[in-house]
């Protein structure tokens, strides 16, 4: 599915580097440091990679003399646009996400290898255990005009995979194991006028926000 935009690099590239909450822990925001490619194999990469944590594959980029090398990350939220003939003036916060089912190939022609993601022992369905109602009731308090969903249906294309993708990786590499459920998908509109991105720019705050008060985050 073809389009000469994304709206999801364009609100990633405007969320701020740090949410400020005044008598509340400060949020900082980290970046993937490049625009993931539409293959399955890239995909499986990126997570691995954001999981990982190294300094460096992470914007703002580390500046002369930073010493910081790896970072601990608490959650992921990862940012896609509606397609597949939805209403494209909504927000939807996905919660699950499918290991089969996947029928369109990669821009390298490839499928989802659901029979190697099988015999890693992965379950069909794997769900968010962050509180997205509460990350949605964020949003509905702070833009209660705004159209918006929690939503168990996220298309079964790249943006279900990296939700899956990225929830996989805790059950498949050990180092990863204490952030099993950590991982949140967004999906935005199309809408990309300036005004459009500035109100998912906004939106994504609220919702990350309202994510970050979870009880789980309470001792970090």
């Amino acid at each position: 599915m073809e389009y000469d935009f994304n709206t999801s690099q364009l609100v990633r590239d405007a969320l701020p580097d740090v949410i400020e909450r005044p008598g509340k822990k400060t949020i900082r925001v980290l970046k993937y440091y490049r625009d993931t490619l539409d293959t399955y194999t890239d995909v499986r990469s990126v997570s691995n990679d954001i999981w990982g944590g190294k300094r460096s594959r992470f914007l703002p980029a580390p500046q002369p003399g930073e010493e910081e090398e790896h970072v601990d990350v608490d959650f992921i939220l990862h940012l896609g646009m509606i397609a597949l003939g939805w209403d494209p003036d909504q927000f939807r916060f996905e919660t699950i996400a499918r290991r089969d089912g996947y029928k369109l190939p990669g821009d390298d022609g490839k499928l989802v290898d659901s029979d190697y993601l099988k015999s890693l022992g992965l379950p069909e369905v794997l769900s968010t255990s962050l509180d997205v109602e509460a990350g949605w009731r964020k949003v509905k308090e702070d833009h209660p005009h705004v159209t918006s969903c929690v939503s168990n249906d996220a298309g079964l294309y790249f943006c279900e995979f990296r939700l899956y993708s990225s929830l996989a990786e805790s059950h498949v590499t050990k180092e990863f194991a204490n952030k099993k459920g950590r991982v949140v998908f967004e999906h935005l509109p199309q809408l990309h006028t300036r005004e459009g991105i500035e109100l998912a720019r906004d939106i994504s705050v609220s919702f990350i926000t309202g994510l970050a008060d979870d009880a789980m985050f309470s001792g970090n």
